[in-house]
Order: structure tokens, then sequence, then C-alpha cells
């Protein structure tokens, strides 16, 4: 609940209302915005949670309440021109019953890094799917969420320990840098006018 509140207000921030301020407009874009993040949380999380069940392990999502305060400093102090996302990550509880013939019941941080990035993978999935809707008929929402998509998963991927990143990082270097590359490189290429099939090569 507080990561949707807060990253809809930063994806909201330069929404209220033209040259005056506008308290109804502002209101109904930040209501239009926390739809898109709930949407894409709740998918993220769903795939993150669906991994990590068959995986052994029992997903939680937890908010990084000073990725959340930074987040608003920033979009403060730039007037709403730089977005900063630090939602928080997910946590991992072992389940014990699913891990019956595993050669570790600890926790293994290789996984616990995969699992949690086949949620930035899930995010980078929607945008490119609503980047192939963009290119049949083009709105304004489908626009957004593809940009929200796009910004959110590359933040996620930054080497911080709440963050998808930091897992990636100390669970694999190499899964890291090959991860990082590819959800730069390809949210990069979603943000430009090229083909979505040119993209996808």
């Amino acid at each position: 609940f507080a990561a949707v509140l807060t990253l809809s207000f930063i994806i909201s921030f330069t929404q209220w209302g033209g040259d005056f301020f506008s308290f109804t407009t502002g209101v109904y874009n930040w209501f239009n915005s926390a739809i898109i993040v709930l949407f894409v949380i709740i998918i993220t999380n769903s795939v993150q949670r669906i991994v990590g069940l068959y995986m052994g392990y029992e997903v939680e999502y937890q908010a990084w309440m000073t990725g959340l305060i930074v987040s608003l400093l920033a979009i403060f102090l730039s007037r709403g021109t730089v977005w900063v996302l630090l939602p928080g990550g997910i946590i991992v509880h072992h389940l014990s019953a699913h891990r019956v013939g595993h050669h570790r019941y600890g926790l293994d941080y290789y996984k616990y890094s995969l699992i949690s990035f086949s949620g930035t993978l899930a995010a980078l999935f929607l945008a490119i799917i609503f980047r192939a809707i963009g290119a049949v008929s083009s709105s304004a929402l489908v626009d957004s969420l593809v940009f929200f998509c796009v910004v959110y998963a590359i933040y996620d991927i930054l080497p911080l320990p709440a963050l998808t990143g930091g897992k990636l990082f100390f669970g694999s270097r190499m899964m890291y840098i090959f991860g990082a590359a590819l959800v730069i490189i390809t949210g990069v290429l979603l943000l430009t006018d090229l083909n979505i099939l040119l993209i996808l090569f």
C-alpha cells in the first residue's frame, strides 16, 4: 500500500493541473497512476511467488521505507523532473515440505536472486506486451504503462540491497552483468520508435 501510494504520487506529480493547481485533476491523475502501479506490482510479485513456490520458498513483498522516502525527496527537490523509484523487494521463507529431496535446506542466494529477478523480467515483459498494443492502437494510458514498467525495471536492477539488483549481484556476478545489460538495453529500446519486432530481435 505504501509503495503504490508513493510511486503513483511520483509519476503523477506534474499532473496536478496546468499553469494553475487543481486538486480535483491531481487526485484523478493520482488515482489513474495508482491503478498502473498496483497492476505492475501485483503482476511482478505474483510471478515471483509462483517461481518461489516452484523452488521451495514462500515469497513476501516488503516495502523499503528508506527508498520510498528518498524517492519522495527526489521528486520534490527536482520539481517532478526526476523519477527515483525505490519501492523495495522481496524476502523469502524456506518451505521445508517443498524442499524434500533437495541437497540443501538453507537459503540459496542464487535461487533467491533468480526469484527476485523473475519480477524484473515480468515488468519488462509487460512493457513489451503493451508496447506491441500501443503499436496497433496508441493511447496515453498504454504509453504511461510502458514508460513506468521500463523505469521500474531499470531502477529495480540497481545493485542496492533491498532491490532485485542487490540480490542478483550477490547471488551471481555474471548473472547480474547479463541481467542488468538485458534490462537496460531492452528498456531503452522500448522507449524509442523502433519496430517492436526489431526490439525483440
